[in-house]
């Protein structure tokens, strides 16, 4: 959808786990609102968000589509590449003997950050002292 088009929404339902459905395509909730099955159109803003619109101008809920992300761990066995690859960031650094997991599946992009920015937060419980040294979080679609 090209930024700052408007689409009126013909349907909309409330779906599970923050989860909604326009028009036949599910989108995850960022910013709820009260009622929220009342919005009447959808914008793209300048930086992608879609934003829902309602009859009371003040009222606005943020979206984004849903996907599936994965996080992968990776660490590095070799102190060398994973200071190459913090650096690069260069995916070919990364060889079949490194430790490579799935950790997470997240269904937005901003969930998928929030997630990977806990083990980088010094305050958070689930901190990693190797990340950014040998142990690095990526996220794909």
């Amino acid at each position: 959808m090209p930024k700052g088009k408007k689409t009126v929404i013909k349907e909309i339902k409330l779906l599970e786990n923050n989860e909604i459905l326009i028009n036949g395509r599910e989108y995850v909730i960022l910013e709820t609102t009260e009622d929220i099955q009342t919005a009447k159109t959808m914008k793209v803003s300048s930086n992608g968000n879609r934003i829902l619109r309602f009859d009371d101008e003040s009222k606005k809920a943020r979206i984004d589509l849903k996907r599936s992300i994965d996080i992968y761990k990776i660490t590095f066995k070799d102190g060398r590449r994973a200071k190459q690859f913090s650096k690069s960031k260069d995916k070919k650094l990364i060889l079949p003997i490194d430790g490579n997991e799935i950790v997470s599946t997240a269904n937005s992009f901003i969930e998928a950050r929030s997630y990977v920015s806990k083990f980088q937060d010094k305050k958070s419980k689930t901190y990693d002292k190797k990340v950014g040294v040998s142990v690095f979080y990526l996220f794909e679609e």
